[in-house]
């Protein structure tokens, strides 16, 4: 079984992208999963259960703190509308599943890229800055941007193909 923290490390940007369905709010996603945890640690026998139970739980767990949190803060403010998360509980699940999933595995995988990589898919993907930008923020040009753009994306994509390769046979 692994341990409480590498579970915590390789689960929580999964399960905080599927909480975000519901809560659509980063904050609140990521008070919710770790309030799951919380609730798992309260559970000792339920960590000697193998990984999948304990992952099922956890994605279960998120999922009803995750509509109780939305619920919750719409009550507090006058607009309490239900009915978005009722909705999106079942109609949306499965694929709010697959895409915390998918940007977990994302997210893992653009860790391990070299340093440079990294730095450069972060600064265009995640803070959505121009080649430009980037090229001056980090003092190098912008064919060196484009080329370890390149590179992560080269990367990635094969990581992700080899992956659903796998998944298909």
């Amino acid at each position: 079984m692994k341990t409480f923290e590498s579970l915590f490390k390789d689960n929580f940007v999964k399960l905080c992208e599927f909480a975000y369905q519901w809560t659509r709010s980063d904050e609140m996603s990521k008070d919710v999963v770790q309030d799951a945890f919380l609730v798992l640690i309260e559970k000792p026998d339920l960590l000697e259960k193998p990984f999948p139970v304990i992952k099922s739980f956890l994605y279960t767990t998120v999922k009803n703190k995750s509509i109780d949190a939305y619920r919750y803060s719409k009550l507090r403010e006058i607009k309490a509308t239900e009915d978005t998360a009722d909705a999106a509980d079942e109609s949306n699940y499965l694929e709010t599943l697959i895409r915390a999933e998918i940007v977990g595995e994302l997210h893992k995988e653009l860790n391990k890229l070299p340093e440079a990589c990294k730095n450069i898919c972060e600064l265009i993907y995640i803070q959505e800055k121009k080649y430009e930008e980037v090229a001056k923020e980090l003092n190098i040009s912008i064919n060196t941007v484009k080329t370890q753009r390149q590179r992560a994306i080269k990367a990635l994509r094969d990581k992700f193909l080899s992956l659903l390769f796998s998944i298909l046979i």
